[in-house]
């Protein structure tokens, strides 16, 4: 038996392929044109194909825009026509994702052995492959494996045809309709042309992609999170109790959206206690969209209608008049943070407003800043508590530098701090506009302070403890917004704030959260204020959290 190896995401299956195929299962292999030396006899001809679907658990991002049974039943219609007319045999078989690796090969091969129930042992001697990726020619030759190099010239290390990724790219980031595009008519195979055709929403969703600014190749906000920890310190039990509590008596039942579900945790809760609403998640990431998936596949939400959606939350996402709560979960500071910030967030809450229901409420919990944002004070920080060595050692890997940060002293992680945040973001408030003046050192009573703005020094105190996402958090601004700028947004959008300081459960409003103060304030950082005679006088620490509810009123004309 001799088998052809074609391993690929298979995004599409182009014109090349369908003529390049043709001809290498019309040949022998003595007559094929191949990079290394094959192990098989000379006469032998391709007897079965074995599609090896890569990164079949992925989808929803640019680098796989196409989901896993679009790209198998275009792949089913461009192999038939092989079967028919050579009687060649197919399998196509779904590889998950795997991150880069020189393992990458052994990997392949064991998945398919395994899929197969031990059937499909694809070894040199019994198998071609047919690959254009060079760093993967290599790997398969370094194996002893015979390639054909399809759309790649291994000689003039360049490529012939276009693979199917560059031809996705060229179409969508032109912005033209994959239709009226005659690069994308010429260069793509029939069989994926009339999948397009027979399935639109599979062209709709790979241009929803490319089109969205806040998404990277991966399909995530930012390469740097790990979002399995970031799941787990997010998703405590005891933090999505605190957060459900903060919320609960503020939704209205009905139509509820989740706007930046994450991983679906908070949708548990609103499942069960509005089991007679429609609850839909939102989530632009795609690794939280597949955790969103997995809650539901495992029964967590009950028999209450739940749906997900992966979308950008700047874009349009509901019919005006349509939603009874928006539920704004720790979101807000990313649509500053990653979006063109209060152009960004002034936007976003304009859209709230328009897809609200009358009496319906939009629900943020979010982090604040302090009200006295450019108030200078003195923070005095634990040097004892760690290390003050080797603070700016630069790591390669995410555990690596975050065993270094959990070793470090606050001190020396605030200097750490100072040169990773404070040096790009802003005191002007515009990112990329370094600050003059970051902050300085004085010794008062033999005891040493930094002297720093309040909201820098909140911005430390806020970030300081995630060191397994500590990149990532950089990117993030939490205390751009006090909770007046907060209100005033709102109602500048047409909002009415909800407040009721007689039932603060029913009640917009801040805190400082008494976990974080006990055990991650307390003893590291302590504030204080200058008085005119030049005392030190302690100053309370700052609020952490905020709850706002807007509610949308019918306007009576005058």
């Amino acid at each position: 038996m001799a088998y052809l190896f074609f391993p690929g995401r298979h995004l599409l299956t182009t014109a090349f392929q369908e003529r390049y195929l043709k001809e290498v299962l019309s040949l022998p292999v003595s007559k094929m044109k191949l990079l290394g030396t094959p192990h098989m006899g000379g006469d032998e001809k391709i007897n079965e194909i074995v599609f090896a679907v890569t990164s079949a658990n992925q989808s929803n991002s640019r680098y796989n825009p196409i989901p896993f049974w679009a790209r198998l039943i275009a792949l089913d219609r461009f192999a038939h026509a092989y079967k028919d007319a050579s009687g060649v045999r197919y399998h196509m078989i779904g590889i998950p994702h795997y991150p880069p690796t020189h393992r990458y090969i052994e990997l392949l091969l064991k998945e398919i052995y395994e899929a197969t129930s031990d059937q499909l042992r694809l070894v040199p001697e019994n198998t071609l492959v047919l690959c254009s990726t060079p760093p993967l020619i290599e790997l398969f030759m370094q194996r002893g494996f015979a390639v054909l190099p399809a759309e790649y010239d291994y000689a003039e290390k360049q490529f012939v045809a276009k693979p199917p990724a560059q031809i996705i790219r060229d179409t969508f980031e032109g912005g033209q309709n994959w239709k009226e595009n005659d690069e994308f008519r010429k260069n793509v195979s029939g069989s994926s042309q009339e999948v397009w055709e027979n399935f639109p929403d599979i062209p709709a969703t790979v241009e929803r992609i490319w089109r969205d600014p806040l998404l990277n190749e991966s399909g995530s906000l930012t390469q740097e999170r790990n979002y399995f920890t970031y799941a787990v310190g997010m998703g405590h039990k005891n933090l999505i109790d605190l957060k459900y509590q903060d919320i609960k008596e503020m939704v209205v039942q009905g139509k509820i959206a989740d706007e930046g579900c994450a991983d679906g945790a908070l949708i548990a809760y609103l499942a069960k206690d509005f089991p007679d609403s429609d609850i839909i998640g939102i989530e632009i990431t795609s690794e939280f969209m597949a955790r969103c998936l997995e809650r539901q596949r495992s029964g967590e939400f009950g028999d209450t209608f739940v749906h997900f959606h992966q979308r950008n939350l700047l874009d349009p996402i509901f019919k005006d008049n349509s939603i009874d709560t928006t539920i704004c979960n720790s979101t807000t500071h990313e649509i500053w943070s990653y979006g063109k910030r209060e152009e960004s967030l002034r936007g976003y809450i304009e859209k709230k407003y328009k897809q609200m229901r009358s009496g319906g409420h939009l629900v943020i919990r979010d982090v604040v800043g302090p009200e006295n944002k450019g108030q200078e004070v003195y923070m005095q920080i634990n040097t004892s508590d760690g290390t003050n060595t080797g603070i700016f050692t630069e790591f390669s890997t995410a555990p690596t530098l975050a065993k270094h940060l959990a070793g470090l002293s606050t001190y020396a992680r605030f200097l750490r701090f100072a040169e990773d945040y404070l040096k790009d973001m802003r005191s002007s408030g515009k990112r990329g506009e370094e600050t003059k003046v970051r902050f300085r050192e004085e010794i008062i009573d033999g005891k040493k302070f930094v002297v720093v703005r309040l909201k820098d020094a909140v911005e430390f105190m806020t970030k300081k403890d995630y060191f397994d996402n500590w990149r990532s958090e950089l990117n993030e601004e939490f205390a751009f917004y006090n909770f007046s700028d907060w209100k005033r947004l709102l109602e500048e959008c047409g909002f009415f704030i909800i407040e009721n300081p007689n039932d603060i459960s029913r009640s917009s409003r801040v805190y400082a959260n008494p976990w974080i103060v006990e055990n991650r304030f307390r003893g590291k950082t302590d504030l204080f204020l200058k008085q005119n005679d030049s005392s030190l006088e302690p100053l309370e620490y700052p609020v952490t959290n905020m709850v706002l509810i807007g509610e949308k009123r019918e306007r009576i004309n005058q």
